[in-house]
């Protein structure tokens, strides 16, 4: 059975045991899932909210999973920690990395959209009303909840321990597959098979996020952005979700190829085109923060050997070395106390009048 080093100390994890955590942690994020919809619900019910159940269920399920990953790492390690449970470390370029994921989840929205509008089959107006303001504010602090909440589930301490046991590329595809599974597991589409894909090719890009940072900073992000703009701002639905308050109450027509269906347009075809061009641009744009983070760091070795030059090249460059330069004249310096010495000097040598 192969074995794996630990980071946080010299312990051998066997990949064994990784793959048993990846599937504990994974079993207590759907037991977190439940419990935080059910005290969502039972406190939303009792102070009687308008908005903020959905807000409150993705905080209980971010700190209960966030909570179980660390118990559950720590218990692995026999009390010591890898600090993985929210791989979110404070580093100068954190706010810059964000800034980056929210840019390019922008991008990807507006050039899913973009086919759907340039053929006509997008329809909307502005919303109006009192609670527009409120239900936009609770829509997008629940979306930046939710997706740092599913960031740390998909690409998080579950995702590193499936990596360690397998390998990076295959712990991407294995969680994108199951990162699309549980996206439409709540409202299955009749284009079942575009959703999966596009599910899955999203979470190709998020895990990329995550492969050439080592950090969620990226693919929260992205995530954000993505869902925002596509739901909040464009009113459009979601993973077959309307319910979020948006700027603009939109809807789409046409064939299900093209605008999804009421599943929104996560399961519309050329939306697969628009993830796969997001994976080039995303790897393009990481560079120096994959230089930066995630390439192993050189330390030398072995023991120190000085290899006389050959004879021919000394010669050679002892032809070629320039000649030295002339010896330094030195000046008396132009002082009263040096003309005074000068002065007794010739009184000395020069000879007495005669008498």
């Amino acid at each position: 059975m192969a074995e794996m080093t630990n980071t946080a100390g010299g312990d051998r994890v066997s990949r064994g045991l990784e793959l048993s955590l990846f599937a504990t942690a994974m079993l207590w994020a759907a037991t977190a899932s439940v419990i935080a919809g059910r005290a969502a619900a039972g406190i939303s019910g009792r102070l009687r909210l308008s908005y903020g159940q959905t807000l409150l269920e993705s905080l209980f399920l971010l700190f209960l999973a966030v909570l179980g990953f660390q118990v559950l790492d720590r218990i692995a390690m026999r009390g010591k920690t890898r600090g993985e449970a929210l791989p979110l470390p404070r580093r100068n370029t954190a706010g810059r990395e964000w800034g980056t994921g929210v840019a390019v989840g922008w991008g990807l929205c507006l050039a899913a959209v973009l086919p759907v509008s340039l053929s006509g089959h997008l329809h909307g107006q502005w919303s109006r009303g009192p609670g527009v303001a409120p239900a936009i504010a609770s829509a997008l602090g629940t979306l930046l909840v939710v997706s740092l909440a599913e960031e740390t589930i998909f690409r998080g301490y579950p995702f590193q321990r499936l990596m360690s046991a397998l390998s990076p590329a295959w712990a991407a595809v294995l969680m994108s597959l199951l990162f699309a599974a549980v996206l439409v597991y709540a409202n299955p589409p009749l284009n079942l098979g575009g959703a999966l894909l596009d599910g899955a090719l999203f979470g190709a890009v998020l895990a990329m996020a995550y492969l050439r940072t080592h950090a969620l900073w990226l693919g929260w992000g992205l995530h954000f952005s993505y869902r925002a703009v596509m739901a909040v701002v464009l009113g459009l639905p979601i993973v077959g979700r309307s319910d979020f308050g948006a700027l603009v109450d939109a809807y789409t027509s046409g064939p299900r190829w093209l605008s999804g269906g009421a599943f929104g347009l996560d399961a519309a075809l050329l939306t697969m085109v628009v993830m796969l061009i997001g994976l080039v641009v995303l790897y393009r744009l990481t560079r120096d923060w994959a230089w930066a983070y995630t390439l192993p760091e050189i330390v030398p070795a072995g023991y120190e050997v000085t290899v006389a030059p050959p004879p021919a090249h000394v010669a050679m460059e002892r032809l070629a070395s320039p000649p030295p330069p002339p010896p330094l004249v030195q000046i008396l310096p132009a002082t009263p106390q040096g003309f005074a010495a000068a002065e007794a000097r010739e009184d000395v040598d020069r000879p007495l009048p005669e008498r």
